[in-house]
């Protein structure tokens, strides 16, 4: 299926780099260079798929994407980072990145992630599920859009953010063991960690948790995994 993916990288031969080889995968990609030019063309409904470096003329990815997702764009994102540099991959899926890729890149894993993201983006909830708003004690999201009521006020979540959240609800009052949630949220074609998983589960803490520090909806099981509840457990007699 061809889809509309936004490529944006200021250097002009990784660039047409990426869009030869997308285009020769039947999408249809476009390439802006600069963080203002990529700033206009972030709205929601408009891609399918984003492909961001760190680096741009004018500012970084993180801000960017950050600008995008507070605007209501949920398409996955890949970001692009330098080898080795870990706090990047932290920072970009902490702004809400789906993926990462470090530079230099092999195409057809660039290829391989992009069909990764493009697979588990639709459909991310099940149908029963796709009007269905999840009340938290922290807020609310719609597990249809990713739109969220929460502590820091309202926000965006990222399709893969979303994608943990469905889950979650889905397993209420079920162990889910990090390899579980890997599993069904990253897939095989991505190459997240234990932490990663974490990391995510402190964000939604953040935004869905009364108080972050006890928290009473994302449960964490020593040596486990994570357990979901909706509600307060009742206190002990």
């Amino acid at each position: 299926m061809s889809e509309r993916i936004l490529v944006v990288e200021d250097d002009p031969l990784v660039g047409a780099l990426v869009v030869l080889n997308l285009r020769a995968a039947g999408h249809e990609p476009e390439r802006v260079g600069t963080f203002a030019d990529a700033d206009d063309r972030l709205v929601p409904g408009r891609w399918a798929l984003v492909v961001l470096d760190v680096m741009l003329p004018g500012g970084d990815g993180f801000e960017l994407l950050r600008r995008a997702r507070a605007r209501g764009m949920t398409a996955p994102v890949l970001m692009l980072t330098a080898r080795g540099e870990v706090a990047a991959r932290v920072r970009g899926l902490d702004a809400g990145a789906d993926d990462y890729l470090a530079k230099p890149f092999d195409v057809d894993e660039l290829l391989a992630r992009v069909r990764a993201l493009l697979r588990r983006a639709v459909p991310v909830v099940p149908a029963t599920e796709r009007a269905a708003a999840l009340h938290l004690a922290g807020g609310w999201v719609r597990l249809d859009t990713g739109e969220a009521s929460t502590r820091d006020g309202p926000v965006v979540l990222s399709d893969r953010e979303r994608r943990l959240l469905a889950l979650f609800a889905r397993s209420e009052e079920q162990p889910l063991s990090r390899a579980d949630i890997l599993e069904e949220v990253w897939g095989m074609d991505a190459s997240p960690t234990d932490r990663t998983v974490d990391n995510f589960v402190v964000r939604l803490r953040r935004w869905f948790e009364p108080d972050p520090e006890h928290p009473v909806h994302f449960i964490t099981l020593r040596g486990r995994g994570y357990l979901f509840r909706t509600g307060t457990p009742p206190a002990p007699r």
